[in-house]
């Protein structure tokens, strides 16, 4: 008898040492101590001038989440996120294409400041938070936290971002609010729910499948480039292809040139690479073809066409020619007349194909 009361009283102190335990640490071990959380996320971004909302919806998965640099995949209606192994891709299905950074800088400070990386629950729990109270969401209790971000001030008045949690009974956030105050008014309140959760402790790695068939665009360049118009004068150059022959384009020829920059990289500039390729592909004799993979290396670019019988020269690693040539993405293509003029200027697979096929009347 003794021995059952000392077993209730031992569960009885090990209950009520378990209650003391703050839900924000409780919190933490959960997801720090998993290997992959999925969750859905669902924000609300309200505009204090119309009263409009802007809403979205993502999925999340977070690989490893208490790593500082944790790797992630995301899904929505319309495209899906991979980061891994450092690298950063968005595939935008609704417009077929694959968007990358050029810059490891830029891609590092755009992924620093996303909102997964400043707003996700996992980012949320490692701040430091000052408990509030017990407060009613749908109807169940939830540990309500606080934490005042920054105060600044601009032109005299006061500007404070406070955060505020909502912990659940199971232990995960459930609601996240960023409050902005002017002069002590509550202003915006953007609002995150988080739900759907999964917690695995199995360690995977996930695999990043990029559409083979979606052109490839940098974000840097989408507002700095544009491609160049008709009628523009195309500047004179030299350079060196894969085999080592220089090539030299001047605006005063005796044959037009199509110049067709492309990517290795790219699903859309490969269709045109087959085709050009292909037995299909004959080119009128008063019309000669350079094709540029400026931002490819030597060595990818020989890969690319290994085994594979070029009759056209193929001009690797010149960044400085696609920023002439205001090259934001591939394939582009240009056909530029005998007074060096561009006639035609051609924006992806859809626009370039069939124009190659009426050159060749097929």
């Amino acid at each position: 008898m003794k021995k059952i009361i000392s077993i209730v009283l031992l569960l009885l102190s090990i209950t009520q040492i378990s209650a003391q335990v703050p839900d924000l640490e409780r919190a933490k071990r959960k997801y720090f101590q998993a290997n992959v959380i999925s969750y859905k996320t669902t924000a609300y971004y309200p505009n204090p001038e119309t009263g409009a909302v802007s809403t979205f919806n993502i999925l999340y998965t977070i690989y490893k989440p208490q790593s500082r640099d944790f790797e992630f995949s995301s899904k929505n209606e319309t495209s899906e996120e991979f980061y891994k192994n450092g690298s950063y891709y968005e595939v935008n299905h609704s417009e077929k294409i694959i968007y990358e950074y050029e810059s490891k800088d830029n891609q590092n400070e755009a992924i620093s400041l996303s909102r997964l990386r400043q707003f996700g629950p996992t980012t949320l729990l490692k701040k430091k938070w000052s408990y509030i109270d017990d407060t009613q969401i749908d109807g169940k209790i939830h540990s309500h936290y606080s934490n005042v971000e920054s105060i600044n001030h601009y032109e005299g008045k006061e500007i404070k971002v406070e955060f505020h949690i909502y912990i659940s009974g199971n232990f995960t956030i459930s609601k996240f609010e960023r409050k902005t105050f002017v002069e002590g008014n509550l202003g915006q309140t953007v609002t995150y729910l988080f739900s759907n959760y999964i917690f695995l402790d199995k360690t995977t790695n996930f695999k990043v499948i990029l559409p083979k068939d979606y052109a490839l665009k940098y974000y840097e360049r989408q507002d700095s480039l544009q491609p160049l118009i008709k009628n523009t004068k195309v500047p004179n150059f030299k350079a060196v292809d894969i085999n080592g022959k220089t090539v030299s384009f001047d605006s005063k020829k005796v044959k037009q040139t199509l110049l067709l920059f492309s990517s290795t990289n790219c699903g859309y500039a490969k269709i045109i690479s087959d085709f050009i390729l292909s037995s299909d592909f004959k080119l009128n004799p008063q019309i000669e073809l350079i094709n540029i993979f400026g931002s490819d290396s030597k060595a990818n670019v020989t890969k690319y066409f290994v085994n594979k019988e070029v009759s056209f020269p193929v001009i690797p690693d010149r960044k400085d020619l696609e920023q002439q040539f205001g090259i934001n993405g591939y394939p582009i293509l240009y056909l530029v007349n005998k007074d060096g003029l561009i006639t035609e200027t051609l924006d992806g697979s859809s626009q370039i194909l069939p124009f190659l096929k009426s050159l060749t009347g097929k």
